[in-house]
């Protein structure tokens, strides 16, 4: 039996006070070797968020393709935000297309419009006076 007047572990006292301790340790920058590693994948990653924006999902699809193609050359290590971001922009293409998909068609706008719709015959003006 134990003695429940005295705790076996003391978790408030010793090690860091709050504001020295930190979930993780600061981590330094890419080296300038992954950094220019990393150019190619950057660069396809602007590409895919240019082609969204645009809601080209075609472009999307193949610039998606490609960054991914720059992921698998690299250590898994310095592309986890990289692989959040392309799972993310799977989501948003998919989206996007069902959404265009459903979506009834539009005449582009930069075309002739056709005919204007029938405006309704304008009423007689009054002179104040009502009739009951």
């Amino acid at each position: 039996m134990t003695n429940r007047a005295r705790p076996r572990v003391h978790l408030l006292t010793g090690g860091p006070t709050w504001e020295v301790r930190k979930a993780m340790p600061d981590q330094p920058g890419f080296t300038k070797r992954q950094k220019q590693a990393r150019k190619p994948l950057l660069q396809a990653m602007r590409r895919l968020g240019e082609a969204v924006k645009r809601r080209d999902w075609r472009a999307a699809r193949a610039a998606r393709a490609a960054a991914w193609d720059e992921v698998d050359k690299l250590n898994p290590d310095l592309t986890r935000e990289e692989r959040q971001r392309l799972w993310k922009y799977k989501q948003q293409i998919a989206a996007g297309e069902t959404r265009d998909r459903l979506r009834p068609v539009r005449p582009d706008r930069t075309t002739t419009p056709g005919p204007a719709p029938p405006q309704p015959a304008p009423r007689p003006a009054r002179d104040g006076r009502t009739r009951h």
